[in-house]
C-alpha cells in the first residue's frame, strides 16, 4: 500500500486529531490515529477518539489500494512538522507492522498498529438531521457556567433543547445559570446533556458560519459537515429545570448598561481581589463596584441608565464568576436585581443569572467550635 497525500492538510488533521486521542490510555491504539485509506475513491479517513469523543476527518489523496492501520498520534504530529516538501508519502508492505513515512529528503520508519477493536463511529440517518450553526458563539456565552466538580457529572453538561423556535442552551452550577439562543433554524422537539468539555472542542475546530447537520445515535450527537463528523457521548438524567428558575425571577429594578463597561469596572475594582467578592451600589443613576482585602479597597463608578424600580442598596458576587460571565458577553445590556438579591443579565441572545452572597472578603473560613463531651 502507498499512498500520497499533500502534508499541509495531513499535518492539520492529525493536530486535530492529536488533540483528541489520550496520550495517557493503557490501551495503544486510543492514543493513535486510525488511518483508513479507500482507493476507490481516492479518500483517505482519519479518525481519533477518547470514548466520549469521536472526530472523523477525510482527506483527498492518491492510494493503490485499500487498507487500514493506527499510527500513534503524537509520533504522527512530530513527523509531518519536521518533513519539508508539498507531499508526504505514507507505506507499507502487505501485513508488516511498520510504516515508511517520507517527504521531501527524509524518511522515517515507525510501528503502527493495526485497526483491531478501534471504536467505529456511529452515523445518524440523514432524514433525522437538523441544521446547526453559530456553535463557537453559543458556546462562549454557556460553557463557563458549567460545574467544575467530578461528583456532579450533570452540572458539568451543556443542555441542549431544540424547539419550534430554535436552538436554545442552559447551563447551571448551583450558583449561577446562564440560558442562551442558539439557531434558529435549528427547530425539533428534543433535549439533550452534553458535557461542557465535549461542546468546547467542537467550537475550537469550526467557525460561526460553518453549518452542520446535527443528528443522534442512541448515546451519541453527531455533527456532520462536508468532510468532517465530530460524535460526543451524551449523558442521561434529571437536569435542573432551567425554564421555570429563569421564569420566577422578578427584578427589584433595572438600569441599562455596556457589557464592555462593566467588565472593565469589574476588572479594575477586583484588582485588589480577584478571587474575592465585589460589591454592585446602586444610587440612581450610577453604579460602583466596590472591593475590599487586605491588599487595598477600591470604587470604580460608572453611569447607567435606569429602566425599573428605583436602584438603590448594595449586593455582593463572587468577581470571578461575574467577570467569566462579562467575557462572554457584547453589546447592551439589561441589569437588575431580583429576589433575595440575585443578579440578572439579559442581552439580545443570553440570559445570565447569579446568586448574591455574604457581605466581606472571600476565602475567610469560620473556625469550627470545639465539641463538648457528654460527661
Amino acid at each position: 500500500m502507498r499512498v500520497t497525500l499533500n502534508r499541509a492538510e495531513l499535518l492539520g488533521a492529525a493536530r486535530r486529531g492529536e488533540n483528541i486521542a489520550p496520550h495517557d490510555s493503557p490501551l495503544d491504539v486510543l492514543r493513535g490515529l486510525l488511518l483508513e485509506e479507500d482507493a476507490a475513491n481516492g479518500v483517505l479517513t482519519m479518525t481519533a477518539s477518547n470514548i466520549e469523543i469521536t472526530l472523523e476527518q477525510k482527506l483527498p489523496c492518491q492510494v493503490t489500494e485499500d487498507d487500514a492501520f493506527v499510527l500513534n498520534a503524537r509520533l504522527a504530529v512530530s513527523m509531518l512538522e519536521k518533513l519539508s516538501g508539498d507531499t508526504v508519502a505514507l507505506e507499507r508492505e502487505p501485513g508488516k507492522s511498520m510504516l515508511r513515512v517520507s517527504g521531501g529528503e527524509a524518511e522515517y520508519l515507525v510501528p503502527i498498529w493495526e485497526r483491531s477493536s478501534y471504536p467505529k463511529l456511529e452515523m445518524p440517518f440523514p432524514e433525522d438531521t437538523v441544521r446547526l450553526s453559530g456553535i463557537p458563539g453559543m458556546v462562549k456565552r454557556t460553557v463557563f457556567a458549567a460545574a467544575q466538580d467530578d461528583s456532579k457529572p450533570l452540572l458539568k453538561c451543556v443542555n441542549l433543547k431544540f424547539t419550534r423556535n430554535g436552538l436554545r442552551a442552559a447551563v447551571g452550577n448551583g450558583r449561577c445559570i446562564v440560558s442562551a439562543k442558539g439557531d434558529e433554524k435549528s427547530t425539533g422537539d428534543v433535549s439533550l446533556l452534553i458535557p461542557a468539555h465535549s461542546l468546547e472542542k467542537l467550537a475550537r475546530l469550526c467557525g460561526d458560519k460553518d453549518e452542520f447537520r446535527v443528528g443522534t445515535t442512541g448515546k451519541s450527537i453527531v455533527f456532520l459537515k462536508e468532510s468532517f463528523a465530530f460524535s460526543a457521548r451524551l449523558l442521561e438524567g434529571e437536569y435542573i429545570d432551567t425554564d421555570g428558575l429563569l421564569g420566577s425571577i422578578r427584578n427589584q429594578f433595572t438600569v441599562l448598561t455596556g457589557v464592555q463597561e462593566l467588565r472593565k469596572a469589574l476588572d479594575s475594582a477586583s484588582c485588589v481581589d480577584s478571587d474575592g467578592k465585589t460589591c454592585l451600589r446602586f444610587e440612581g443613576q450610577r453604579l460602583t463596584f466596590r472591593c475590599e482585602s487586605e491588599h487595598g479597597n477600591t470604587a470604580v463608578p460608572l453611569d447607567v441608565i435606569p429602566l425599573t424600580g428605583m436602584p438603590q442598596g448594595e449586593y455582593w458576587y463572587m468577581s470571578r464568576q461575574l467577570l467569566s460571565c462579562l467575557k462572554s458577553l457584547a453589546g447592551t445590556v439589561t441589569l437588575g436585581i431580583a429576589q433575595d438579591g440575585m443578579l440578572t443579565l439579559e442581552t439580545e441572545n443570553a440570559y445570565y443569572l447569579q446568586t448574591g452572597v455574604r457581605p466581606g472578603a472571600a476565602g475567610k473560613k469560620e473556625k469550627k467550635k470545639p465539641v463538648k463531651k457528654a460527661a
